[in-house]
């Protein structure tokens, strides 16, 4: 059976994919120090704040079109049961896979925890938790949508709807302005966007009319969110408005172009998004793992210019190995845990 691809969401899965990418590798970091042209630290410091505003989406785009597919797509319990036991497969898979590299990596045996539940861990050194704690989540999410699904009554959904926007809302400010930071991993970071991606599916037209607003809440929150850091605030990374309405805003405007033409490029990177996010800190651990070996400088600029040359050595390292990688899986049983 041929499956027609939407290639509005092909492009949000590319986007969140590459944003993915951004943020793990950091390929641009520049050599800062006293004698630094402040050019360069205003680049810098806006390079940054991209990272921390933009590239952050990530992750919520990817579970607002998963959840948006789901409502898309949901026809009882039968389709339920079967993506959420495919969930569970992909899911077994990695957090097997990531066991047995940590045991190689550190030659040690991880000690069974709920963090090793829910995909966190175990850590691998330099690079850090694991990012399976996004397929746990996204689990809990397509059950707690499915729930939310079954609910008939159309004036309780939108009670129950507004209450966990506004909960969220609030909960994430009180934080941010408190200073405490919500832990990333945390499913209540992501709730918010099970209502959000079901009017989506529903109102479609309605919702996608006001993505202008969104898009200036976002620029708003995120000023917001760096006066806050420039005095010392250390914002959640997913639990924060600017981080919600970015998604949204991304999500309303890519998705409201009809007319988006096929582009192969595109619709790799959404169909092997899965293996993209799955096996790329791997291959970054390896890479500083030979950093290290070989003892590899790391302050040396990249053609006369202050950019880390280490850092886009990385990245070219790590993309490529990671599609390398995909390019051998596909060819066996293995594929279906990387698309």
């Amino acid at each position: 059976m041929i499956v027609e691809r939407n290639n509005s969401l092909d492009t949000l899965k590319a986007l969140s994919i590459a944003f993915v990418f951004i943020w793990h590798l950091r390929p641009f970091q520049f050599l800062i120090n006293d004698s630094t042209d402040i050019i360069v630290f205003v680049i810098d410091k806006i390079l940054r704040d991209l990272e921390l505003q933009l590239s952050l989406t990530a992750v919520p785009i990817f579970y607002i079109v998963s959840l948006y597919l789901f409502f898309q797509k949901s026809s009882g319990v039968k389709y339920f049961k079967k993506r959420i036991t495919k969930l569970i497969k992909i899911y077994l898979f990695w957090v097997i896979v990531q066991n047995a590299f940590f045991i190689i990596a550190t030659r040690e045996i991880p000690s069974f925890s709920w963090q090793i539940i829910i995909g966190l861990e175990p850590s691998l050194p330099i690079v850090g938790d694991s990012v399976f704690y996004f397929l746990f989540n996204l689990i809990c999410l397509t059950i707690l949508a499915f729930l939310y699904e079954l609910i008939k009554s159309d004036s309780l959904k939108r009670i129950l709807s507004c209450t966990v926007i506004i909960f969220c809302l609030f909960y994430f400010e009180t934080c941010c302005l408190l200073n405490s930071s919500i832990p990333y991993h945390w499913l209540i970071n992501f709730v918010i966007y099970i209502p959000i991606a079901f009017y989506l599916v529903k109102l479609p037209e309605k919702l996608l009319n006001f993505k202008f607003y969104y898009l200036i809440a976002f620029i708003l929150f995120s000023f917001h969110d760096i006066y806050l850091r420039t005095f010392g605030y250390y914002s959640s990374i997913y639990g924060r408005i600017a981080i919600i309405f970015g998604a949204i805003t991304i999500f309303c405007y890519v998705y409201s172009r009809k007319e988006i033409n096929e582009n192969l490029l595109v619709q790799k990177l959404s169909k092997y998004s899965l293996g993209l996010f799955s096996l790329h800190k791997y291959w970054q651990y390896l890479f500083f793992l030979l950093v290290k070996h070989y003892q590899i400088g790391i302050n040396t600029g990249f053609f006369g210019t202050p950019l880390s040359k280490i850092f886009i050595i990385e990245g070219f390292f790590v993309v490529f190995f990671t599609i390398f990688s995909i390019y051998l899986l596909r060819l066996t049983s293995l594929k279906q845990f990387i698309t």
